[in-house]
């Protein structure tokens, strides 16, 4: 390990930016998954337009959730 100050305090950046990496993965998933349950759970009221103006996201993004599952 380096003794170099800047070269720790990127070493300290890189393993953050790793878990912050990480945890929007995680973010991700799960709203994806919600997603998913409320347009299988009431489609007539969740249409993608409806799911991306409540969500605060695109409808192509809505799209792309529903028909790419994991």
């Amino acid at each position: 390990m380096s003794s170099d100050p800047n070269i720790q305090q990127a070493r300290e950046h890189h393993r953050r930016a790793a878990e912050a990496l990480a945890l929007a993965e995680r973010h991700r998933q799960q709203r994806d998954a919600l997603i998913r349950r409320a347009r299988e759970d009431n489609p007539d009221r969740w249409s993608y337009s409806a799911l991306a103006a409540a969500i605060g996201c695109s409808k192509e993004l809505i799209a792309a959730v529903i028909k790419h599952r994991t």
